[in-house]
């Protein structure tokens, strides 16, 4: 689960503790290769890695899924401290039924966009995908929502 962003303007733990299998140690491995073929920065964060982009940070999450399965999250804060209203949960679901990678929702007063990929099969092609339109939306998406619902972007917060 996603926890409280800290003073510093970082994500606490985002999945509870969770014995490190033999295919989260591989996808964590695949994770960082793709990364350091993707992007100029990013930085190891406890058990998950953080690429600043624009006005957000996109956060990288391999986990244990299931049964020897692992996930591949691609999360970034959109706005904090929102009020969460009908009206915010309205345009939340319009975004989600247009959008092709992501999803958007509110947690604790922060709105993000995240899309999940499958950690077995992932390839670099699909993980630029993933994680550029990730970023894309984060970050053009801020303006527009600030203006209607208020908060604050990401990068006024870190």
């Amino acid at each position: 689960m996603l926890s409280r962003i800290s003073s510093t303007g970082r994500l606490g733990r985002l999945e509870p503790s969770v014995e490190t299998s033999r295919e989260l140690i591989t996808l964590r491995e695949k994770t960082e290769r793709m990364l350091e073929h993707a992007v100029r920065e990013f930085e190891s964060v406890d058990d998950r890695y953080e690429v600043p982009y624009q006005s957000t940070c996109v956060i990288v999450h391999p986990i244990n899924w299931t049964k020897g399965r692992t996930l591949l999250r691609v999360i970034a804060p959109i706005l904090v401290e929102v009020e969460e209203n009908s009206e915010l949960f309205k345009k939340l679901s319009e975004l989600n039924n247009t959008t092709i990678f992501g999803k958007f929702y509110v947690r604790e007063r922060t709105i993000f966009i995240e899309h999940n990929l499958l950690g077995e099969s992932v390839d670099t092609r699909e993980f630029r995908a993933a994680l550029a339109s990730v970023a894309h939306h984060a970050d053009h998406l801020n303006e527009r929502l600030l203006a209607e619902f208020g908060g604050r972007k990401w990068s006024a917060h870190a």
